[in-house]
């Protein structure tokens, strides 16, 4: 019975310790500088753009963002279709966000936006991956450049 009960034992703590080292906090901490590209710019309160950027990391690796967003700049709102951060060619994380506050300035021709990024799942060690990040944007319209700061922890299923 004494063995029964430590091999019980011993295949419970496996079981916990699996599913402890199953998840991986994956942190973030980028500035993406991004081009963007008008997809149609026919309605101001659903400007679509599609935006693609790059960051380097201090380790010297470079991950990438690519993104398909709606910018109401009458109402001030922007929200996006996908947002795709490739860390490599197989590892990929899927996150949206909704209704940020946007502030558009016809003056300068410019867009802000900050808000949570809610992270969907993924490809590679992301799959099943879950979180909420943080984006901070600005947009100038004049010239397609801009920036991404996406900072958080996204947690990963494997």
């Amino acid at each position: 019975m004494k063995t029964l009960l430590k091999a019980a034992a011993v295949f419970a703590v496996c079981l916990l310790s699996g599913a402890a080292i199953a998840g991986e906090a994956v942190p973030i901490n980028a500035t993406f500088g991004i081009q963007w590209t008008p997809v149609d710019w026919s309605n101001p309160t659903d400007r679509i753009t599609e935006s693609a950027g790059a960051a380097g990391l201090p380790n010297g690796k470079v991950i990438g963002v690519v993104t398909r967003d709606h910018l109401d700049a009458v109402h001030g709102s922007i929200k996006s279709d996908y947002v795709i951060i490739a860390f490599s060619d197989t590892d990929w994380v899927y996150a949206e966000y909704d209704g940020i506050p946007a502030g558009y300035n016809p003056a300068t021709n410019t867009a802000s936006f900050s808000g949570p990024l809610k992270v969907l799942g993924g490809e590679g060690r992301f799959v099943g991956a879950t979180g909420t990040l943080s984006i901070r944007s600005t947009i100038l319209f004049s010239l397609p450049v801009g920036t991404f700061d996406i900072k958080g922890v996204i947690k990963t299923a494997n």
